[in-house]
This record gives structure tokens, sequence and C-alpha cells, in this order.
């Protein structure tokens, strides 16, 4: 909606919805947090009352963000334009809570990570090339392993030769 704004000479804001969400959330929790301490005195009270403001906080930014989107796409109607077919959900979409999660799975999460995140997908072949060489590091270990405790055999058999000797 926010892009629209300049083509249709409408105020254009500096923040998204999200960041409103996170500010007001965050807000919300501080107020709490702190009416709470000064007023019961205690760590745990601060924490409850963190919460409650919090989420009473992310409940008006949702329900406040929720309107001020209804009245722009009332403005715009008014003022004789027609929305995108984009923004606009299509006729066989449904908009039922378990349809969005269902469309939301189908995506893979991966592919909304950004490009220096440490965590990619790897194909096949890369795989098997990762698992090849940390067997070769595995077998390594393992024989230097096995030559440690031949070495302790060794030893051992020399400490009890030593010990018979003695006795």
């Amino acid at each position: 909606q926010y892009g629209k704004n300049r083509d249709l000479r409408l105020q254009v804001s500096q923040t998204r919805d999200a960041d409103k969400m996170f500010s007001s959330t965050m807000a919300g929790m501080l107020t709490g947090g702190m009416l709470a301490l000064v007023v019961r005195r205690t760590r745990r009270a601060a924490v409850s009352g963190a919460l409650f403001f919090g989420a009473i906080s992310a409940v008006g930014q949702l329900t406040y963000t929720a309107l001020n989107h209804r009245r722009q796409q009332w403005i715009i109607r008014k003022m004789g334009y027609s929305t995108d077919a984009e923004t606009e959900p299509k006729p066989d979409e449904s908009m039922s809570l378990a349809a969005r999660l269902r469309r939301a799975v189908s995506v893979d999460p991966i592919t909304w990570l950004p490009a220096w995140f440490p965590v990619r997908r790897i194909s096949s072949p890369e795989y098997r090339s990762i698992l090849q060489a940390r067997q070769e590091e595995l077998t390594f270990e393992m024989r230097g392993l096995r030559e440690t405790i031949a070495s302790m055999d060794q030893r051992e058999q020399v400490l009890l030769q030593r010990l018979n000797e003695k006795q």
C-alpha cells in the first residue's frame, strides 16, 4: 500500500507496519514492566506487567494498522482510483487461517533468508562430498586412535614383563 502513496498523491509514511508493531509492543512492555515494578515492587510483577501491557499494545497497534489500511483503501476508492489486482485476494484464494498457514508452509523457509545468512540449502552432490570428507577425517582419526591403543598395549606388555621379572 505504501508504495502507491506517491503515485496517488497521498502522504508517504516513513515506517513500515512491522516497525510500528515492534515499537508499540516494546513501548508497552517497558511501560507495563516499569509500572508494575513501581506499584508492586517485585520482579515477578514486572515480568507479568510487561507481558500484559506488551500484548495490549500489540493488539492495539494491529487494530490501528488494520483500520488505517481500510481507511486508505476507502480514500483511494473515493478518489476514483482502482486498486491493483495484486493487493486484492484472488476469488479462489481462501483467506481462512488454515489456508494462509498452508500457503505459508508450502513456501521453503530457506528462501526467505538473506544471502549472507550462514544457513543455506545444499545439493545432493555437495552433501555427498561433505560426508565423504567427514568420513576421511574420521578414518584418519580412527587410524591414529588404533596406533595409540597399540602403543599403549605394548607399554602394558613391557610393564607386565618388568613386574613379572621383579616377582
